[in-house]
């Protein structure tokens, strides 16, 4: 298991936070937590892309919600993403999951009604940006590129290619225009 990885994309003049991503690589697979904007709204997920790493065809496995214990419930590399019933996940691997989505945000993010934000929420005012129900850290945002119309980050070993593949599919707004 290799270090986990990040990316995120932010809009300052929109949306604000579009998706963040963590992730890990797990000899062949891609294990990872998202959360991003879709349609006023922040769903989020763990998933896997089973065989990203081989040459067999990639299976974009996804949980509804953050309901790690309710297994797999979509498969999104598939035109009828829908699992029924849902395919159980390793225990294991929920309680590295659910570790890896927690030191992500606790890093990365802070939430709408989170006790202890209201410095970073009046950061955001102050810079006039979006405060939404899930936001960079205000001391993050000095880490994100700024060049272009979405701000970005990816960690330095971050393979954009998971990124690549996964918004074509997912559901989130990020990836899709």
């Amino acid at each position: 298991m290799r270090m986990p990885q990040t990316c995120l994309a932010y809009t300052p003049r929109g949306a604000g936070l579009m998706c963040a991503v963590v992730c890990i690589e797990v000899e062949k697979d891609i294990y990872g937590w998202w959360i991003g904007f879709k349609e006023g709204r922040f769903p989020s997920a763990f998933f896997q892309l089973e065989n990203f790493f081989s040459a067999r065809d990639t299976v974009f496995l996804a949980t509804d919600g953050s309901d790690v214990y309710g297994g797999w419930k979509f498969d999104y590399s598939s035109s009828r993403p829908e699992i029924a019933p849902p395919v159980p996940i390793d225990e294991p691997m929920c309680h590295e999951l659910e570790r890896l989505q927690h030191v992500f945000a606790a890093e990365w993010l802070f939430f709408e009604g989170d006790e202890g934000v209201a410095e970073d929420a009046e950061y955001y005012r102050q810079n006039d940006l979006p405060v939404q129900e899930v936001n960079i850290k205000s001391r993050r945002l000095s880490k994100m590129d700024k060049g272009d119309v979405v701000w970005k980050y990816q960690s330095k070993d971050m393979d954009m290619d998971v990124i690549d593949y996964m918004t074509p599919r997912w559901p989130l707004e990020y990836g899709k225009y």
